[in-house]
């Protein structure tokens, strides 16, 4: 540690009082609550409360000096290098010296602007705050510029975010052009767009203009809307590197998610002109993209990535500057799992394997082969930048301890020496913006802060192992050859050579002015962003803002269908621990809910029942409106013609965004939520799903609401809710609201909404200005007033409700009466049949041959095409709940789900790789995070529409069902890697053919209601092959083949099945072969490790090259077996190629010589899995006849004490 922290030590900090006393007159500067200046006293409470008492004796000369001695480090460490006409700052690494790196910037600018908060407190500064706030927006204004001039790839990676359309990382020093193969260079760094917003919010809070204009602010919402898609992006993360491979791919990171998540925090309802701004500078985030990215977070960490288990990036996320999480559980977690997996004498490393910079790293090219990573394993680059980050985070945790900890770490890795440096390399190189050798003269001012009075405390880039020096002492050592040879780590060498690395070297100065207390926490964070969200200062309540409420633990009660043994139990203990899920929060929020009926006639019945609603003509002059005009007014936001901006981009407003009040030109307005959306996909239809997504709805808000003010939930009524099974349903429903409680945790409050709105969270869309509002034109919610009686599916009486027939009709396009029909034969059925019940499914058969010839386009007659037939065509069918007719036209129409790709996004996160298809075909994998219209193509391109019609909207009902099931019961898919829908799908068909009482009975999977689809997925997930009874606790009838299908077709295995696989690998150097697919030994160990996400996707992407699911459950079995088998023979090996498919087929005829099987495969699968009589005895025969190449045709004499044999195969 430097000498004066060891002074400060001794003094016990006299520093702090001294200066407060100096500083007394700076009250009298009037700033907002926002940006108000911490007086010294605050910073002792947090520091050390102890300092009140103590007697101080440093005087105002030895306070300035200390600030002067400061002012000469910076000048000569950080702005020596500062670019004349960008103001930016070069990377010593690299060759030119023109480079400069976004991030290492703003950690420039941030130190420069540390000091300025510093003399910001002293009345004659000598103008040194002034210098130092201009240097820093400078370099802030640079950035920013250099942005602007790529403003063509903002608009279109905002829509795309695609890593070709991404805005660059690194920039000409010089002119902030852009560098010479940069498209070779990973470029894609969210937590570079995110810091520097972060950062932004901070230097203008503390009163620095930064942004001139409303250009630049457009362009700052522009950042905002490329960010907030953070949560399903990947990226090459803050090192530039992409996955740990280094391979030039991109992978989502918990550190840049955390990252985009405290910039939206942090910008939501911000003004851009500080303190002096209008209404129209504000900046505005999208609420429910800060809850993915916050809830993606969550899931992510204390994992970094796919290939990265951790990460020292995590540290900038959960501590300063970023403090995007205050769960202290999960931040002890994260913060643990770093220290012990990373920390090293010398520093952390960045992550494991991370080869960069180590001298085992080819230079001759920049990704790396697939075989390289072995090398890195234990010799990668520590960074003493970290020591100094943790004693920054020390700082704000006021933990004394660990400042001292790590100071104590850090202090003998600094360069310390007491002569001036040579000026001349140090300002020439980079003031001298053109080739020309010559140098520019150095003034005296210049010459006098490179004097050699202080000490110069330099912070290393990194420490390597220098295997040179590590191989001349073990030479030296002789009779020590056998033992570990001591490591031996060098330093960089970039100050040799006149450079610094700017971003330690800044870092470090922050930590030396914290340390000795001459900045404080909040000078450091104006925004107390590590303060929890309901502790910081309240900013202008004119605009939402993020924060949290007083939250609460409990523990929810599992439905009584999970309460079934889970998959991997094997004592009451772990049963316990899997059925419970972990505790989740709650707050005592009460979300005001106001019905609205789409008529008078339906308010009438309701009150019949004591339910309070509304009309729409009711609530004027308030506006309820659906939420795509929401959409409509959001698309100015951020609007630009010089730049060709268009506004924020076309996504659906979330449940969240719905719960506010909006002021829109003057004009009061409230939406609706997608939930009751009848526009879109036909989920809608389903009264008993939508009631099941209301209370959804009502738990999400009540988990996950954020913001000042109740959130307000419009529940759209309309008359066909009334009809069928589910009226009585909806009245319970309605009836619990009315009472004010839907369960033990969620609140909520039946309101008028004149009367709610008052206690309401409003949000000003000010962006929208009177000509604005002119021109666009508004659409309210479309209510529908039935005053005929003798339409389809109407009815005289609310309450004399008939009764719907259940439907259970399916469609076979492929064989049907209007195949062979002419054209102008099947335009005359449709003219001339009407579509009622009965003739629906004629209807939908004879438009799809129409459109099967001519698309949805043709015309069937005048201003009448097949897409409009088909979509009269699924308004009936709604009506009356004929859900293949439904199913079928929505797929031939193209329909889509709006909320797929955060679907897919969750299950990405959780560790899971999703399949689109159909069972028996090709199948596209998702294994990153995909832009709605990439899913679509998917979903109605070749692999899935052009094989099954039903396939392409049943895939899409599976895809949320399963979503949802993640986010509320995540136990239900242990031992599940990848989640193949197509095959989901076939383990639902076989459960329900299981289940049908009648073997004439017609029921399919497109004839079910999408409850019944989502009631069926959860059947299929709770139930445990190996036990004797069912979820519903009925005896399980089903036979082993059934069973062994069914987990096939779940794609389940065992717990710790693929640590298994990295055991048996361990024990085969001829590699493991499965289905023609061959995995060897070497280089799958060097490159990868046990307990890496990449190692289970490689075997699962092998298993999945199986195409009978009852065969894939056999071959999980084997695997298990062997597992057993070495393990308790530590000395067997397999001297050859494990082949899977070989050991399976051996089993089979070995069964079918002794019983003489016609079908010997089925009859295989269904044996029991047991050693005697069973699929065990056979397949351990083999094993081991395979292990020792003997002819074994008994094992009675073999002692293998496998224990129980269902055990072995426990399906997880």
């Amino acid at each position: 540690m430097s000498e004066n922290w060891l002074r400060s030590q001794r003094q016990t900090s006299m520093t702090s009082t001294a200066i407060g006393n100096l500083y007394a007159r700076s009250n009298s500067i009037s700033v907002s609550s926002r940006s108000r200046r911490p007086s010294w006293s605050d910073a002792k409470k947090v520091w050390d409360a102890g300092d009140e008492e103590e007697n101080y004796s440093d005087s105002h000369s030895q306070i300035l000096k200390k600030l002067d001695s400061y002012y000469r480090k910076v000048k000569r460490q950080i702005l020596a290098f500062q670019s004349l006409t960008t103001g930016l700052f070069p990377n010593h690494l690299e060759p030119d010296k023109k480079v400069g790196h976004v991030v290492e910037n703003v950690f420039c600018a941030i130190a420069v602007w540390s000091l300025r908060q510093c003399y910001c407190k002293i009345d004659n500064d000598q103008g040194r705050a002034h210098e130092l706030g201009q240097a820093a927006v400078k370099c802030m204004r640079g950035i920013l510029n250099c942005w602007m001039k790529q403003a063509k790839k903002i608009e279109v990676f905002k829509n795309e975010q695609s890593t070709k359309d991404a805005l660059h990382s690194r920039f000409n020093v010089f002119d902030g052009s852009e560098v010479e193969g940069a498209d070779e260079v990973g470029q894609l760094q969210i937590c570079a767009i995110s810091i520097y917003l972060l950062t932004l919010v901070q230097m203008i809070t503390s009163n620095l203009q930064i942004i001139f204009s409303m250009d630049e602010v457009t362009f700052v919402q522009q950042l905002v809307f490329s960010i907030e898609r953070a949560y399903r992006t990947p990226d090459y993360g803050i090192w530039a590197r992409g996955s740990k491979y280094n391979t030039n791919t991109c992978e989502l990171h918990a550190s840049s998610i955390g990252m985009a998540k405290a910039a939206l925090e942090a910008m939501n309802g911000f003004n851009l002109y500080g303190d002096q701004g209008a209404n129209w500078s504000v900046v505005y985030v999208d609420v429910d993209a800060h809850n993915r990215n916050r809830t993606t977070l969550d899931t992510l960490l204390p994992r970094e990535s796919a290939s990265k288990n951790t990460d020292a990036a995590l540290l900038l996320t959960i501590s300063w500057p970023t403090f995007a999480i205050h769960d202290s559980t999960l931040v002890q977690t994260t913060t643990r799992k770093c220290i012990r997996k990373l920390r090293g004498t010398h520093g952390f490393k960045r992550f494991l394997r991370d080869g960069q910079y180590t001298d085992l790293e080819s230079k001759d090219h920049r990704f790396y082969e697939t075989t390289e990573m072995k090398k890195f394993d234990k010799n990668e680059c520590q960074w003493p930048m970290f020591f100094a980050l943790m004693a920054i985070d020390g700082i704000f945790k006021n933990n004394q301890v660990q400042v001292d900890e790590y100071l104590t770490a850090l202090n003998p890795l600094l360069r310390r020496t007491t002569e001036a440096l040579d000026t001349t390399s140090l300002f020439t190189a980079i003031n001298s913006e053109t080739n020309s050798p010559k140098s520019r003269p150095i003034t005296k001012e210049q010459q006098h802060s490179c004097s050699s009075q202080d000490i110069s405390e330099m912070m290393a880039h990194y420490y390597y192992v220098d295997h040179s020096k590590q191989q001349s002492s073990t030479q030296s050592e002789g009779s020590d050859r056998g033992s570990n040879p001591p490591v031996s780590m060098a330093d960089s060498s970039e100050i040799l050579h006149g450079n610094f690395f700017l971003f330690g070297q800044s870092v470090w100065i922050i930590c030396q002015l914290l340390v000795d207390k001459v900045l404080t926490i909040t000078d450091l964070d104006p925004i107390r962003r590590y303060l929890s969200p309901s502790e910081r200062p309240k900013p202008n309540s004119r605009y939402s803002s993020i924060q949290d409420s007083l939250r609460y633990q409990y523990t929810p009660n599992m439905p009584k269908l999970v309460a079934s043994p889970p998959f991997d139990s094997v004592d009451v203990k772990k049963k316990t621990r899997v059925i419970i899920p972990s505790n989740v929060t709650f707050s005592d929020l009460v979300i005001q809910v106001v019905a609205i009926s789409e008529s008078v006639r339906l308010q009438q019945v309701l009150a019949t029942y004591g339910i309070q609603t509304q009309t729409p003509k009711q609530v004027e002059p308030l506006l309820i409106w659906p939420p795509a005009e929401l959409v409509k007014a959001y698309a100015n936001l951020g609007a630009n013609k010089k730049f060709g901006f268009s506004g924020r981009p076309d996504r659906p407003i979330g449940v969240l965004g719905t719960c506010k009040v909006y002021r829109i030109c003057s004009k009061t307005v409230l939406c609706y939520p997608l939930t009751f959306e009848t526009n879109d996909f036909y989920v809608s239809s389903d009264m008993a799903l939508l009631l099941d997504n209301i209370r959804s709805d009502f738990e999400f808000i009540t988990k996950c609401w954020r913001l000042k003010g109740r959130p307000i939930y419009l529940i759209m009524l309309r008359e066909r809710h009334l009809r069928g099974p589910q009226k009585a349903d909806l009245l319970e429903l309605l009836t619990q609201i009315r009472n004010g409680k839907i369960s033990t945790s969620i609140f909520v409050r039946l309101e008028r909404l004149q009367t709610a709105i008052s206690s309401a969270c409003v949000e000003h869309l000010d962006f929208l200005n009177n000509s604005m509002c002119t021109t666009l034109d508004w659409l309210p919610a479309v209510v529908h007033e039935h005053k005929s009686t003798s339409e389809v599916g109407h009815y005289k009486s609310l309450t004399d409700v008939s009764k719907i027939p259940i439907i259970v009709e399916d469609i076979d396009y492929n064989n049907h009466e209007f195949k062979n029909q002419r054209d102008d034969e099947l335009r005359e059925f449709i003219n001339n049949t009407d579509t009622a019940l009965g003739s629906l499914t004629k209807h939908a058969l004879a438009t799809y041959e129409l459109y099967r010839r001519g698309g949805l386009d043709w015309m069937i007659r005048d201003n009448y095409r097949v897409r409009n037939h088909l979509e009269h065509l699924l308004k009936e069918a709604a009506t009356w709940q004929h859900w293949a007719v439904i199913r079928f036209v929505s797929s031939l129409l193209h329909k889509v789900v709006d909320s797929l790709a955060p679907s897919v996004t969750l299950l990405l996160v959780r560790g899971k790789t999703v399949t689109l298809g159909v069972f028996g075909y090709e199948e596209s994998i998702i294994d990153n995070p995909m832009r709605p219209n990439e899913i679509f193509k998917i979903i109605y391109g070749e692999n899935v529409f052009n094989r099954s019609i039903f396939h392409a909207v049943l895939l899409q009902e599976l895809l949320i069902d399963v979503s949802v099931f993640m986010s509320t019961f995540p136990q239900l898919f242990n031992g599940i890697l990848k989640l193949r829908l197509g095959w989901i799908l076939q383990a639902m068909k076989l459960s329900l053919e299981h289940l049908k009482n009648d073997v004439d009975d017609v029921v399919t999977l497109n004839t079910l209601s999408p409850n019944e689809i989502k009631q069926l997925l959860y059947f299929v997930l709770t139930t445990d092959s190996q036990q004797q009874t069912l979820p519903g606790g009925e005896i399980d009838q089903r036979s082993s083949f059934q069973k062994r299908q069914m987990d096939g077709a779940l794609c389940r295995v065992p717990s710790d099945f693929f640590e298994h696989i990295w055991s048996i690998l361990e024990r085969t150097p001829g590699g493991i072969k499965l289905c023609g697919i061959f995995l060897p030994q070497q280089p799958t160990l060097s490159d990868m490790t046990d307990y890496e996400l990449n190692f289970s996707l490689k075997i699962e992407e092998m298993l999945s090259k199986i195409s009978d699911p009852a065969y894939r459950c056999l071959v999980v079995e084997m695997f298990e077996l062997i597992n057993v088998l070495l393990k308790r023979n530590a000395e067997l090996c397999f001297s050859q190629t494990l082949d899977a498919d070989y050991l399976i087929q051996e089993a089979v005829n070995l069964f079918q010589q002794q019983t003489n099987s016609t079908d010997p495969y089925k009859d295989f699968y269904n044996l029991p899995i047991q050693l005697v009589g069973g699929s065990t005895g056979y397949m351990v025969r083999v094993i081991i006849n395979y292990l020792f190449n003997v002819n074994l045709q008994k094992v009675d004499n073999i002692d293998l004490n496998l224990g129980s044999n269902t055990d072995i195969c426990k399906i997880s």
